[in-house]
């Protein structure tokens, strides 16, 4: 097994080596400072958080460098911590659970405490303000068959089970319907069980599929994917708090927020406007329609205001 420092260095050789396939921003500079480098990891909605950030610096004067779709967090992690890497959007229980190897937090506002606090006193990185999305497990219906059964949220859903044993059938992979910390124990949460002669298995990313064509009549997905508002889904609410939170939120090196003491309050402007509703939709744009991440971002923060 590859050690942190061994990764830190990888990181590093990498960065070097792909640095010519990087251009800084082209835009006049009119702040004066360090550049400050944005990453992301290399999926739709990666891509998408993080072309937001570079627009919106790159508008507002500072010199940035583009490393969007750098690679995942065994990359990107290592690259921040060595100064490679300035900035990039993080979710809180990939930190809290992978990282801090604590136990799965429920809570938006307990988790990025307790990322933020651990990551500044170990990491001299910090946290800015999380987006109200969160891109954790799912349990989906669609929205015109839960309205009919007066369905919003998974105690809805646990009730009309408990009264109707058969009525719901659901679709899941094998190992998260077996887990304890997966179905298994939302059942146990919510006191119902799904009819095992009602369950169908697949893999997850066919879930989504098997509702829209009514295989099934719920399945479990991720909260902020782009087929959930394209189908026509509603994300039930986890109203128990089940799943663990993985709330974005951009991480970045104190270096640089102490150079730009102003850039806590700008950002947030991005995640205050990024609740799972919206960030699905953005997400459908790519991965739907085709349009491109950087296309989208750019779309989006002109619609709000945040650039011209």
């Amino acid at each position: 097994m590859r050690t942190y420092k061994q990764l830190s260095i990888m990181a590093v050789l990498l960065l070097l080596a792909a640095g010519p396939l990087f251009a800084a921003g082209s835009a006049e500079v009119t702040r004066e400072g360090p550049t400050i480098t944005v990453a992301s990891k290399a999926w739709t909605e990666q891509l998408i958080l993080g072309n937001m950030l570079l627009e919106m610096l790159r508008a507002e004067g500072y010199a940035v460098e583009d490393r969007t779709g750098l690679g995942e967090s065994d990359v990107i992690r290592p690259a921040l911590h060595a100064g490679q890497v300035d900035m990039y959007w993080e979710y809180t229980g990939t930190t809290l659970l992978t990282l801090m190897e604590h136990e799965p937090v429920g809570d938006p506002d307990e988790a990025f405490e307790l990322v933020k606090r651990w990551d500044e006193r170990n990491n001299d990185v910090t946290w800015l303000d999380y987006a109200p999305a969160n891109n954790t497990y799912t349990i989906m219906m669609p929205e015109e068959d839960a309205q009919a059964l007066g369905i919003e949220s998974i105690s809805d859903l646990a009730a009309h089970i408990r009264s109707n044993p058969a009525a719901i059938s659901f679709g899941t992979n094998d190992e998260f319907y077996e887990r304890q910390d997966g179905i298994r124990g939302l059942e146990e949460l919510y006191g119902f069980e799904f009819d095992p002669d009602q369950v169908r298995f697949m893999t997850t990313g066919l879930t989504y599929g098997a509702l829209r064509e009514g295989q099934v009549d719920a399945a479990v997905g991720f909260g902020t994917d782009g087929r959930i508002p394209a189908f026509g889904f509603i994300n039930l609410e986890d109203d128990k708090q089940y799943f663990p939170v993985y709330n974005p939120a951009p991480l970045v090196r104190m270096e640089i927020v102490q150079a730009y003491p102003e850039l806590p309050e700008l950002v947030g402007r991005i995640s205050a406007l990024l609740d799972g509703e919206t960030l699905a939709e953005l997400n459908r744009r790519v991965d739907i329609d085709e349009q491109e991440p950087e296309d989208v971002a750019v779309a989006f923060l002109r619609e709000h205001g945040l650039i011209d």
